[in-house]
């Protein structure tokens, strides 16, 4: 592997296992963090041979600049955030409203006189079902489409800001 691509999966690592040390507590926590240690030793020293191979500093992304230096500035003690129970309640309760609505915009968009494989039809009645089996397996499907549809709409924008720009260069550029 290319010490780049090492460096990245190192970095998701170092970054899944802070999210899963901050809910933990007792020795589970205090493994998770030695190997933290240890994980930011190799990154370090892995920086540290590309910055003596290249005779310089590697350039890095403003994102990682500042994703370091946060890390760095980072309390040690990340109990000093604790997770507060009403805010557990709010959330629930907002999945739960948010599922009922999304619940009735599919059934309200549901055509009447479709056929038996229609897919609007076969997605409201999968869902309808999925309802009445499973509420939170709903909720949580439901939140999953949300992350996706709003992927797609972020990555539109993109694609029509990137066009729009073009055109406003081409429109800019005099006639030969």
């Amino acid at each position: 592997m290319r010490p780049d691509t090492t460096s990245a999966i190192r970095a998701q690592l170092i970054a899944a296992l802070e999210q899963r040390a901050a809910n933990l507590d007792g020795a589970a926590r205090c493994v998770l963090d030695a190997r933290l240690t240890e994980l930011r030793a190799l990154d370090a020293d892995a920086r540290d041979e590309q910055r003596d191979a290249n005779g310089a500093s590697p350039v890095q992304s403003p994102l990682r600049e500042l994703t370091d230096q946060l890390t760095r500035e980072a309390p040690a003690d990340r109990a000093a955030y604790p997770d507060i129970p009403a805010l557990a309640d709010f959330r629930q309760l907002w999945s739960t409203l948010r599922a009922d609505s999304q619940l009735q915009q599919t059934v309200a968009h549901t055509p009447t006189d479709a056929g038996p494989l229609n897919s609007a039809a076969l997605a409201s009645r999968a869902i309808a079902l999925m309802r009445d089996t499973s509420p939170g397996y709903l909720r949580a499907f439901l939140a999953y489409v949300d992350d996706l549809a709003w992927l797609e709409q972020l990555g539109t924008a993109g694609t029509a800001t990137q066009v729009t720009a073009a055109k406003k260069r081409a429109a800019r550029k005099p006639p030969r």
